[in-house]
């Protein structure tokens, strides 16, 4: 891990305050335009993009999950994907 991805990341997580409206996980902006998020179990994903071209956000695997206007809808959008990938491999088929 390069010293200005390890030092973003210390700096969000000292600064860190959770509440109810916020994406799951950490999110840094490792370059302009460049964001990568994670939870303390996974990579979540990654958004690339600016206000004014619009935000691309990408799932765990590089699968393109949509094109959003705001920054938190594209990191939201993430969480709910790997939420939602994290249900379905918990799940067990059922043997009949």
């Amino acid at each position: 891990m390069s010293a200005r991805i390890r030092n973003a990341a210390k700096a969000v997580t000292s600064a860190r305050v959770r509440s109810a409206s916020r994406p799951r996980g950490l999110w840094v902006e490792v370059d302009p335009g460049f964001h990568v998020g994670n939870d303390r179990r996974q990579f979540l994903g990654s958004i690339t993009g600016t206000p004014r071209e619009g935000f691309r956000a990408f799932g765990a695997q590089s699968d393109f999950i949509g094109q959003f206007d705001r920054l938190d809808d594209a990191k939201a959008a993430i969480a709910a994907a790997s939420a939602t990938i994290e249900g379905s491999a918990q799940v067990e088929p059922l043997l009949g």
